[in-house]
């Protein structure tokens, strides 16, 4: 995930700095009796609401102090929350409420329906938004932008809006019932979850449970096991340095590699599958699936589709109800294991060392025409001159000295097996890397384009927030210039 470009002190723009620990001058507008002691147990500020648009908008700020290593947690019956790194002893909160009312007294009246409260506890920091009146938060908005130190956990739970984290050495929890989540790499265990919206992360350091019950998934690299669930959308993983659960009903799953076992499921849509260190198993109800190697058994299963298996060293049940197979062997005596191959409707092609030790049997059953090939010494019954003859073609040999079975079955379509050269693996890697970079080239273009997104997101609000500022210091200037002239 690329990371928020940082500026020096001389490029930085004042809203910044009022966002991320210049809040006094505020403060003390707001609330000019309220004293340091008071501020370091906590403070929230609320300003008057003024008109925008169609919306009476009031602007609040919290601060906490805090510690690094410390935790957040946020509650919020609505609202979008964006957390940016500031800090390393305070939590800073703007909030921006929005009331869509008739005129100032009633937007009042809605606003203040609206409870924040924050505390301290032992470097940590509890910041509460919560809607006394039901009907009164159906006509109401909330934006929280704050800042943490980098070195921070979040806890966070909204129930309507989108939550963006910028980036983070800790763990990360949030959850919304609906909205997109989005951050950029984090360094401790993750845990997501939206009951409507998207999500997209960058690299995760430690374990990740990801769960939408409607929109994609997208993660970078994860050093830990990951668990990807989604009810409707795609799912893309970088490479997972653990085991990988992936689950969608509806929507393509497209996984870089990983250490320890997979498991990818998908009611209707692709598979692709990098380089793996374990067992594999892809299913789809409709879909091509395609595996870039694998140390352990591998089961793929299609209702139709193409199925595409590289570089298998151990066992491997393949089924398909109408289409292709594909399958790429390179294991030896020791890591070969029993396989099935087998196709209702399509052709099998097969690629084997010459010096693996196994026994084959092919089975046609309904030839009408097909064949079975093999660059191997295979005793072949059934397959004479006539062309289009509907009996069964069968094929058997054992190979090396023969050992466990390699079974390769079509009800009709050709089999093939071929010896396995260096000519034939160069252009498999090729076709494999050329995939691998145009997918990458993609995510890393979503990736940025999430980002910007993001970033304009943010700034678009700390730029609300200076313009609140601005107006505050000018209504403070006319109140101390009449005081003066009376």
């Amino acid at each position: 995930m690329k990371e928020f470009p940082k500026r020096t002190d001389q490029h930085e723009r004042p809203s910044t700095r009022v966002l991320l620990g210049a809040l006094l001058p505020m403060a003390l507008v707001l609330l000019t009796s309220a004293s340091l002691g008071a501020a370091d147990q906590g403070s929230v500020r609320r300003g008057e609401p003024q008109r925008e648009g169609r919306a009476w908008v009031e602007h609040a700020d919290c601060s906490v102090p805090v510690r690094q290593g410390g935790r957040l947690v946020l509650r919020t019956d609505f609202g979008t929350i964006l957390v940016r790194t500031g800090p390393n002893d305070r939590m800073n909160c703007q909030v921006r409420l929005e009331a869509y009312t008739g005129n100032a007294s009633e937007a009042r009246r809605t606003l203040q329906t609206f409870e924040l409260s924050v505390r301290p506890s032992d470097g940590s920091a509890y910041v509460v938004g919560k809607a006394n009146e039901r009907h009164h938060s159906m006509r109401m908005n909330a934006e929280f932008l704050i800042a943490v130190p980098l070195r921070f956990n979040l806890d966070m739970e909204t129930r309507g809006g989108d939550v963006d984290v910028e980036r983070l050495q800790g763990e990360l929890h949030a959850q919304t019932a609906g909205g997109d989540i989005r951050s950029g790499d984090v360094t401790g265990p993750v845990r997501v979850e939206t009951q409507g919206g998207s999500i997209a992360l960058g690299n995760i350091s430690q374990r990740l449970d990801a769960t939408t019950a409607g929109g994609s998934i997208r993660v970078g690299d994860v050093k830990g096991d990951a668990t990807l669930d989604t009810s409707g959308g795609e799912i893309f993983a970088g490479l997972i340095t653990g085991m990988i659960k992936a689950a969608t009903a509806g929507g393509d799953i497209v996984l870089r590699g990983a250490t320890g076992p997979v498991d990818a499921q998908t009611a209707g849509g692709q598979i692709q599958i990098g380089n793996c260190g374990s067992s594999v198993r892809a299913e789809t109800a409709g879909g091509n699936i395609r595996l870039e190697g694998a140390r352990g058994l591998v089961k793929a299963e299609t209702a139709g589709g193409s199925i595409d298996l590289f570089r298998m060293q151990s066992a491997v049940r393949a089924a398909n109800a109408a289409g292709p197979i594909l399958a790429e062997f390179s294991a030896n005596r020791q890591t070969f294991a029993p396989s099935h191959l087998e196709t209702s409707v399509g052709d099998v092609r097969v690629f084997l060392p010459p010096d693996l030790p196994l026994d084959i049997v092919a089975v046609i059953d309904e030839a009408a025409g097909h064949k079975i090939f093999s660059e191997f010494p295979l005793t072949v019954h059934g397959q004479g001159e006539e062309q289009f003859g509907s009996g069964t073609v069968r094929g058997r040999c054992a190979l090396n000295g023969g050992g466990k079975e390699l079974s390769i079955h079509t009800v009709t379509g050709n089999i093939e097996i071929r010896k396995l050269d260096s000519q034939m693996l160069n252009q498999i890697r090729e076709r494999q890397q050329s995939f691998w970079n145009a997918w990458q080239q993609r995510e890393q273009h979503r990736m940025e384009e999430q980002m910007r997104q993001v970033q304009q997101k943010v700034e678009e609000m700390m730029r609300r927030q200076q313009q609140e500022f601005e107006r505050l210091q000018k209504q403070q200037t006319n109140q101390d210039n009449n005081n003066d002239e009376e």
